[in-house]
């Protein structure tokens, strides 16, 4: 391990996410990264990210080179599994991109690190900040500064397969649980499908989104503004959500067990192959499944509101992506012109980048203005209802605890928790006492 990275306190470590970073992945990241050597005295804009489509990542960057002949970018995909210990690596390391992709998971930690820096000030910051979805703006925003311009965003929906429905007599989405679970009953005994609801239920670092998304739902809460736990007594919202989950699973049994072997592609592969009648998941998934070249039920599956206790349209939850500044670039002037034209405004005052990713693949736009667009509202058209796509994005808000620093540990002991109500391994009681035992021994490491 680098000598830098050694000396980091452990609250300092499990804060950049790096605590699942094994000794010789870092000391391989760091030679991978070149160690600090910045951008070699080249001049040009070391930009990193994810290697999500990449190709297109590269091809949006030839087009800010030629319209900016005197900046030249040097862009590094990374393995999305490597991303966060590659880049804690290089910082660490003493280097470090000028412009890089950051999760909002990862976004307060690194900013206590002292590896990026704000944005406050730039031409076009306050016009795209007054552009985009209050939650996003919350995402970017650490101790009342912005650091980011959003790369994409998306939001928690529920996805239902409209013609399951109607072979069983259903004409409408459910609007509350106990609807969603009623419905999911009648179609299990009508024979249609053993277990119409399926979600991801194994371990991973995406699974969050729908417990956080039924519980917002609801118009609750596991934390207060603080970070002080209320899931245990000031808010029965978890708990009340945990007892329909508790019973869907146990009792009714419309929650296929399996589902705790569940990652997010097999989950896709399962609603494009009808296995699942309903599930809770990302907006842009919708594209992917009604893709008829991708899915047998292409045109069939539908987005609705996240069912709540109440069946009144309340909330859900959202997530932020991100282009930021590194701390000590040395070409910060080049290095803001990339950031503006990847996560801001052009010359006409449009979002290009961001319509550029949602017109190739569908990737949530954190534009406002975009929800107007006649070619986004015709691309849209044709996977998802605009005016429930719109509303989710002005419903939606950010984890509550996100930008704690045991946020990460305190997501897996929730994912724990979470699977134990779904085997019945816990009650709703006892899940709500574990989690809120778990957030105070967190906050006495942390100390």
């Amino acid at each position: 391990m680098d000598a830098r990275e050694t000396n980091l306190s452990r609250r300092r470590v499990l804060q950049l996410g790096a605590l699942t970073a094994s000794l010789p992945v870092l000391g391989s990241a760091l030679a991978a990264c070149g160690g600090g050597g910045g951008n070699g005295g080249s001049g040009a804009v070391k930009f990193s990210g994810w290697d999500y489509e990449s190709a297109l990542v590269q091809q949006n960057v030839a087009r800010f080179q030629q319209l900016n002949k005197d900046i030249k970018v040097a862009y590094t995909p990374i393995t999305s599994a490597q991303y966060v210990q590659k880049t804690v690596a290089e910082f660490t390391g003493g280097g470090g991109p000028d412009a890089l992709y950051v999760y909002d998971d990862s976004l307060a930690g690194w900013v206590g690190a002292d590896y990026l820096q704000p944005i406050d000030g730039l031409a076009g910051v306050d016009e795209v900040y007054s552009g985009i979805y209050p939650s996003n703006a919350q995402a970017m925003t650490v101790g009342g500064k912005r650091y980011g311009l959003p790369y994409y965003t998306d939001s928690q929906c529920l996805i239902y397969n409209e013609s399951i429905l109607k072979k069983a007599g259903i004409s409408a989405p459910p609007k509350s649980l106990d609807e969603l679970e009623q419905q999911s009953l009648k179609i299990k005994n009508a024979g249609i499908l053993q277990y119409p609801i399926g979600v991801t239920g194994q371990l991973q670092d995406t699974w969050w989104a729908w417990v956080w998304g039924l519980i917002f739902a609801s118009g609750g809460d596991l934390f207060d503004a603080n970070g002080e736990p209320t899931m245990d007594g000031k808010d029965a919202t978890a708990k009340n959500v945990f007892a329909w989950l508790h019973k869907a699973a146990t009792v009714s049994k419309v929650i296929d067990p399996a589902v705790l072997q569940l990652l997010p592609v097999p989950l896709d592969n399962a609603m494009k192959t009808e296995r699942y009648a309903f599930t809770v998941g990302a907006r842009y998934a919708l594209r992917d499944y009604n893709d008829p070249t991708k899915s047998k039920a292409a045109g069939k599956l539908k987005i609705a509101y996240v069912p709540s206790l109440d069946g009144q349209v309340v909330g859900t939850v959202s997530n932020t992506r991100m282009y930021c500044l590194g701390k000590n670039t040395e070409v910060k002037d080049k290095a803001l012109k990339l950031l503006n034209y990847m996560g801001g405004l052009d010359s006409s005052g449009k979002p290009y980048t961001s319509k550029f990713w949602f017109q190739q693949k569908g990737l949530g736009f954190p534009f406002r203005a975009l929800e107007k667009d006649p070619d986004v509202l015709q691309t849209l058209g044709k996977f998802a209802d605009p005016t429930i796509y719109a509303k989710l994005a002005s419903l939606a808000r950010p984890r509550t605890a996100i930008k704690q620093p045991w946020y990460s540990e305190y997501e897996n002991q929730q994912q724990k928790t979470v699977q134990q109500i779904i085997n019945n391994q816990t009650t709703p009681d006892a899940a709500v006492k574990t989690l809120a035992q778990s957030v105070a021994s967190l906050k006495k490491k942390y100390s």
